[in-house]
């Protein structure tokens, strides 16, 4: 079986936390990141049960990784008349065909490779992965595998997402992203996203933590994390089913709606996060702009941030 990242993680990596999104810094002009401080929570947030995820056929220590890995050249295996509509990677020969920012780097460990957004430990950090079509579509299936790893201590920091963008603003991609409770996305961004979060914020409505949300992206209503987004909200969960191993998250969005599943193990039987849930992708805008990844870190100790095999497709592309 393969193992996830430990040359990175250490030892404490096999102890198992909360993924915590408290603080609100932004990566700008000051310097690395110019501090908006950590958002206010009262001290004794509700406490919920957590439930276990999938149905009790599978070990969650059991590793969605498959052992070894076949290299799958960087960059779109299917062209099509106008571009690519299909886009599989496994980061193999590196990111040369992502847009990224926040200091995301190839990783390499035991023969696999995979995607660093953010090493354990590196605080007031936001990060982001994304695949820019160039055909329009306001339809995908994704799929992806991911590893969050964990430090021993009991404040930890804070949350990865996979975002579907419908506009990215003025601004390149990734200018003053938001850490923290922001979860490494830019101001000036519209999409939804599936976000994996470990600290409940209560000011911004958040679920109890370890929780899996679907969230909305909407400008208008401030900086990513100021503002209430969730859209669903699931959990909180047994934060062994979500860390320390690699796990996989199916997406669809098909017609205005959108599903997502969660497995322990890459064949593994799916569990239902939502469905048919309405998303907003207006049929007169440009679609789908973006697809990818972001995370975020705050000031206290930082959980590590990593993807692998990822397929996006696009299922009603067009050259409009």
């Amino acid at each position: 079986m393969r193992s996830g990242p430990r040359f990175i993680l250490g030892a404490a990596a096999l102890a198992t936390s909360a993924l915590v999104a408290c603080g609100l810094d932004v990566v700008g002009g000051l310097g690395p990141a110019s501090s908006l401080g950590d958002a206010a929570v009262p001290t004794e947030p509700e406490t919920q049960a957590p439930e276990r995820l999938g149905d009790g056929g599978e070990a969650p220590t059991f590793d969605a990784a498959l052992p070894g890995e076949t290299v799958i050249d960087a960059g779109p295996v299917d062209s099509g008349p106008c571009g690519p509509a299909l886009f599989e990677e496994n980061f193999a020969q590196g990111l040369a065909s992502w847009t990224h920012y926040g200091g995301v780097e190839q990783g390499v460990s035991g023969g696999n490779a995979y995607a660093r957004l953010i090493e354990q430990g590196k605080r007031n950090r936001a990060a982001g992965l994304f695949w820019l079509p160039t055909v329009k579509a306001t339809s995908f299936k994704a799929s992806f595998t991911y590893y969050v790893s964990t430090p021993s201590s009991l404040s930890k920091g804070d949350g990865l997402t996979f975002t579907w963008l419908t506009s990215k603003g003025p601004q390149a991609l990734g200018t003053n992203a938001v850490t923290g409770q922001g979860f490494g996305l830019p101001p000036g961004v519209a999409g939804h996203a599936v976000a994996l979060d470990g600290w409940q914020n209560l000011l911004i409505g958040d679920p109890g933590a370890p929780s899996l949300s679907l969230i909305e992206i909407d400008p208008s209503r401030g900086n990513p994390g100021s503002y209430d987004w969730h859209i669903v909200k699931k959990g909180p969960y047994y934060e062994v089913d979500l860390y320390d191993a690699w796990r996989t998250i199916d997406v669809v969005v098909a017609n205005g709606k959108a599903s997502a599943t969660f497995r322990f193990s890459a064949n593994g039987p799916p569990t239902t996060l939502f469905a048919d849930v309405d998303v907003d992708v207006d049929e007169d805008d440009d679609g789908v702009i973006a697809l990818g990844f972001t995370a975020g870190t705050g000031g206290v100790d930082a959980m590590g941030f990593f993807v692998d095999t990822v397929r996006f497709e696009l299922t009603n592309a067009s050259c409009d």
